[in-house]
Parts: C-alpha cells; sequence; structure tokens
C-alpha cells in the first residue's frame, strides 16, 4: 500500500512538472532550455557519485538518501545554470568559436600544399633548374611516372630534334635530384581511363592538392578552369623582365630581318623581340634604337623602336667604305 502510494505520488509529480513545462515551452528559450538540459544531467551526474558510497547503508537509507541526493543535486545544478545562463551562454559561444577556428585552421593547413607537381614542358624546358638555384622555389617537387615514360619515349625518338629535346629533360632532372633546396619524389598515382597526359596532370593536381607547374599554354588555360593553380615559367619570366617605356633609348643588335622588309629584328639579353623600323640596312650591326612602342602579347613583350638617321647613315656609310676597301 506504502509502496503504490509513493508510485502514485511519483507519477502525479512527473505529470504537474510536464504540464508546467509545456506551459512554459512556449517563451523559454531554446538555449535557455539546452543549458537547463545541461544543468540535469550534470546533477544527476554529481549525486551518482556521492551516492554511490550511500547505497551500501541498511535500508531504509541505503534505499531513499542516495534517491534525495541525486534530486538534491539535479535540483541545485539545474537552477544554477538556469540563473547563470547568459554568462554559461557566452562561454559556450566563446568555445564553440575556438573550436570551429582550429577546424578551419587545420582544414586549411590539410589543403595547403608546398608540393609542385611538375610538367613534362617544364623540364624539358630547364628553366625550372635555374629557379631551384636561386633559392625562389622550395618545397617538393613530384614527378609522376607517367611523365618519366614519355620523357623516356621523346628521348628513344628517331627524330634528332625530339630526342635531345628528351634527353634533356632526363639530365636536368639528375641535376635537380642533387639540389638540396628541394625533393623530388617519382609518384605512382596514374589515370588509366586517361589518354592524354594533360588530362592525367589535372586530375593529380586536384587529387593531391597541389600546384601545377608548366611552360604549355594549352594546358595553362585548361588548369586554370578547372581551378588549378598553375606556375607557369613563361609568365614569371615575363614578370621579371625589365620595363621598358616608349622614348627610352636602347643598344641592341639586329640579326635579322622582320616580317617587314624594311626592318630589323634584334634581341635583349632576356630574349624580349625588339622590331626596329628601316633597321633591315643595318643587321648585322649593334646600333643604339629609339623605343617607341611596347606590346604585351601571349609569348611575352614585343618592342618596336626606330633609329637615328644620322646614325643610320654613319653605319652604312661605314659599312659602305668597308667593303670598298675590301
Amino acid at each position: 500500500m506504502l509502496f503504490g502510494q509513493i508510485f502514485g505520488g511519483i507519477v502525479l509529480l512527473l505529470l504537474v512538472v510536464y504540464l508546467l513545462f509545456m506551459r512554459r515551452a512556449l517563451v523559454i528559450k531554446s538555449a535557455d532550455f539546452a543549458i537547463v538540459i545541461v544543468g540535469v544531467i550534470l546533477g544527476l551526474s554529481i549525486g551518482t557519485l556521492i551516492s554511490l558510497p550511500l547505497t551500501r547503508l541498511r535500508d531504509p537509507f541505503g534505499q531513499w538518501l542516495p534517491l534525495v541526493i541525486n534530486i538534491f543535486s539535479a535540483a541545485m545544478v539545474t537552477t544554477y545554470f538556469y540563473y547563470q545562463r547568459a554568462i554559461i551562454s557566452r562561454f559556450f559561444g566563446h568555445l564553440f568559436t575556438f573550436l570551429s577556428t582550429i577546424t578551419k585552421r587545420e582544414t586549411v593547413a590539410s589543403t595547403s600544399t608546398d608540393d609542385i607537381l611538375v610538367d613534362t614542358s617544364a623540364i624539358i624546358d630547364g628553366r625550372v633548374l635555374e629557379i631551384v638555384r636561386t633559392g625562389f622555389l622550395t618545397g617538393r617537387l613530384l614527378i609522376p611516372r607517367f611523365v618519366l615514360n614519355e620523357l623516356q619515349n621523346i628521348a628513344d625518338s628517331s627524330d634528332d630534334l625530339r630526342r635531345s629535346r628528351g634527353r634533356r629533360g632526363l639530365d636536368i632532372l639528375s641535376e635537380l635530384r642533387k639540389e638540396k633546396s628541394v625533393n623530388i619524389n617519382v609518384i605512382e598515382d596514374d589515370f588509366p581511363s586517361e589518354i592524354d597526359v594533360d588530362a592525367k596532370m589535372i586530375r593529380l593536381a586536384k587529387k593531391r592538392r597541389a600546384r601545377l607547374m608548366t611552360v604549355d599554354y594549352n594546358l595553362n588555360r585548361v588548369a586554370q578552369i578547372q581551378n588549378v593553380m598553375v606556375l607557369n615559367v613563361n609568365e614569371l619570366n615575363n614578370v621579371l623582365r625589365p620595363v621598358v617605356l616608349p622614348g627610352e633609348e636602347l643598344q641592341i643588335k639586329l640579326v635579322q630581318e622582320g616580317k617587314d622588309r624594311s626592318q630589323g629584328v634584334g634581341y635583349l639579353g632576356d630574349g624580349t623581340m625588339v622590331v626596329v623600323e628601316n633597321g633591315y640596312r643595318l643587321i648585322g650591326q649593334e646600333i643604339k634604337v629609339l623605343v617607341t612602342r611596347v606590346f604585351q602579347t601571349v609569348a611575352g613583350k614585343m618592342i618596336f623602336a626606330t633609329a637615328n638617321s644620322k646614325n643610320v647613315d654613319q653605319l652604312v656609310n661605314s659599312g659602305v667604305n668597308a667593303q670598298e676597301q675590301t
């Protein structure tokens, strides 16, 4: 009989608590409710730890004291959490912000890498070796096995030009292995479903989250469209070329005719083409020219210039006199 009364009282108490909760549920905030739940869980956990030794007492103390302590502990902690909910909300907010910041940093660290995937064209070009030696390029250089196979096929070609280019690429790789500032890693990753080497390079760069080094214009554009970071040696070379402005004077040797037969063409030390108007008579001679226009093309800069008319006459006359003496 006594047990039934106690059980009925507990059921009635739970019913009253449920009705009060439903009445307050329409106005209580979700954050406050979550704090109350945390308080209940923490209070019950503390009460359980405290009352654990009391279960060894003789009845009725061993039966009711643990229950009373658990209820008291849960009520005290829950009440404290509820009245300190503003401070607790700020604490959890700062904690979540801190954890999210750490997660973002780990994500960035896992997605950003110093690995550089080197294309066949960049190896054959050879300038990557000089860039490494200057110390501007560090990290790991990844050479796929299929790139090595392509280099070997080029080196074994029956065409003299292709064979020499392939051997040059293999020599560059050999020299790169001697450099201590970078690590050369040959990787076995391959995509048998892709026939084209360029397609394999792009897929591998995405898979490894690596930067792609190339001097191939088409591969450069396709990779950029697919959001692959590209290190183009030609673009680096264009950026590092000295700035030449109209009106500046250059010392240059003309070596060949231009598209227009009246033009002479020379090259600066960095390979920039200089087209000199009316310079066809001075081919083979070193002259001073005045820059008139500068064009930026896909292949690089192109400079147009004119020669001083007095200098042209003097050089032409000296050339004629030299021919007459001979």
